[in-house]
């Protein structure tokens, strides 16, 4: 009876930092793919198989003695990775997508300098030259007169001075768009336009003072 009891005892506990090192890796794992924007959202399909893995070893951790492994597991499975992979591919898609914006954004404005630069050549060019309307215009003409500026294609846009008479353009990769312009459009510096204003009717103006005024008409009776 007591070798019995004494073999019982002697009995070691099986272990449970196998399965919870598996579900720490499965949830670190499932967790990293979700940052990576738009890709992120994958992590959600991914999710319905992991949580119940988790759940089912945190379980079982928790029934080998490891309590305080067993709860954290089970809360991070049920509570903080849902939370966070709901959380993280919207997150991380929307800073990519402000600083894809922000960067086509100063793109923009390095090519609409490049287009200003160009103008003011062009237009000391003609100064110089007189033109006729309408000749054709190089960019070898103006070269000189960009003041060494050798207009570095920004996004791979190709620049063209233009007859007299129009403003210089670039044009876009027919596989590139650039902020609000789409793909192989043709950009341009142009005038600023002012919008018409529709004219407001003249206020009318009171009669003159010494307008005559009409005097009654005499009656039978005087």
């Amino acid at each position: 009876m007591d070798n019995t009891t004494g073999a019982t005892a002697s009995q070691p506990v099986k272990s449970y930092k196998a399965m919870a090192m598996t579900s720490w890796i499965l949830i670190v794992l499932t967790a990293l793919l979700s940052i990576v924007p738009v890709f992120g959202f994958g992590a959600w399909l991914l999710a319905f198989i992991v949580i119940p893995i988790t759940l089912i070893l945190s379980i079982v951790i928790l029934t080998r003695g490891g309590k305080a492994q067993g709860i954290f597991l089970l809360i991070t499975s049920v509570l903080l990775l849902p939370i966070f992979i709901i959380c993280a591919p919207l997150v991380s898609t929307v800073v990519l997508g402000a600083s894809i914006s922000a960067r086509e954004k100063a793109q923009e404005m390095e090519v609409m300098a490049n287009l200003r630069s160009l103008s003011l050549a062009k237009a000391q060019w003609i100064l110089e030259t007189n033109p006729a309307d309408g000749a054709a215009v190089t960019l070898t003409q103006l070269k000189v007169y960009l003041a060494g500026n050798d207009l570095k294609p920004i996004v791979g846009e190709t620049y063209d001075p233009m007859p007299i008479g129009q403003e210089p353009t670039a044009t876009l990769p027919a596989t590139k768009s650039l902020a609000a312009h789409p793909k192989g459009s043709v950009i341009t510096n142009g005038p600023v336009v002012i919008p018409e204003t529709t004219p407001s009717a003249p206020a009318s103006s009171p009669p003159p003072a010494n307008a005559d005024t009409p005097t009654p008409s005499p009656t039978a009776g005087e």
